[in-house]
């Protein structure tokens, strides 16, 4: 994941000029020969320890780092495929559980459901918030070709639908802690849903929490 964060940068920098300045400045400071060294060094310790864990983590890990760079090479650029690929491929890193464990279960296919569809939320958030940078340096998001407007109800539908995902999980896990689980992460997209028509800064923090307690909820899968 680290790897992945380093390369979509390398990628991004004039974008991530515009949109996050202040910690780009600092960023700048790191030259782009010294991050691809850094990305490669990653990549090698990751395979490495892959490797040693399982031969099916270190085959599951080559694909993912393959994957990452294609994404930040060509998907970043594609409209709805960069939204769907970036959503697609950070819930892909935890499937890495179940070559180790070989356990692929309704309840994991369930959950990854429900992550995925609050990452993509995510990305049409920072779609909006960085429309910006998308504009000036000529990259077409869903909100470069649908307006920042239509975007909002699609993000707000895509919260909504999430619901149906989380009544679905309930059903077939009844482990209580899930109900707690579940029912933060419901309460913080309903103000998600609803801020998002304010135009209000705390959806970036609010969904950070939210991605959280997925993880938290991992742990009881």
């Amino acid at each position: 994941m680290a790897g992945g964060y380093i390369i979509n940068n390398f990628y991004d920098i004039e974008k991530d000029l515009i949109n996050r300045p202040h910690r780009t400045r600092f960023q700048n400071l790191i030259s782009r020969g010294f991050k691809l060294n850094f990305y490669l060094v990653l990549n090698f310790l990751g395979l490495s320890i892959a490797l040693y864990a399982s031969w099916r983590i270190f085959l599951f890990f080559a694909f993912y780092t393959f994957a990452l760079w294609f994404y930040s090479h060509k998907l970043s650029k594609v409209v709805l495929i960069r939204e769907l690929a970036a959503s697609f491929l950070t819930v892909f890193a935890f499937f890495s559980l179940v070559f180790y464990y070989q356990s692929l279960s309704l309840i994991f296919f369930v959950y990854g459901a429900n992550l995925f569809f609050v990452l993509f939320a995510r990305e049409i958030y920072k779609d909006i918030i960085w429309v910006k940078g998308d504009v000036i340096t000529g990259y077409e998001s869903i909100v470069t070709k649908i307006g920042i407007e239509t975007s909002k109800r699609i993000f707000q539908v895509i919260l909504i639908v999430s619901y149906a995902i989380d009544a679905i999980f309930l059903m077939v896990n009844t482990k209580p802690e899930f109900f707690f689980i579940l029912g933060g992460i419901a309460i913080l997209k309903l103000l998600m849903i609803w801020l998002i028509e304010k135009n209000k800064k705390p959806i970036h923090r609010i969904l950070q929490l939210t991605l959280l307690l997925f993880i938290i909820g991992i742990i009881w899968l």
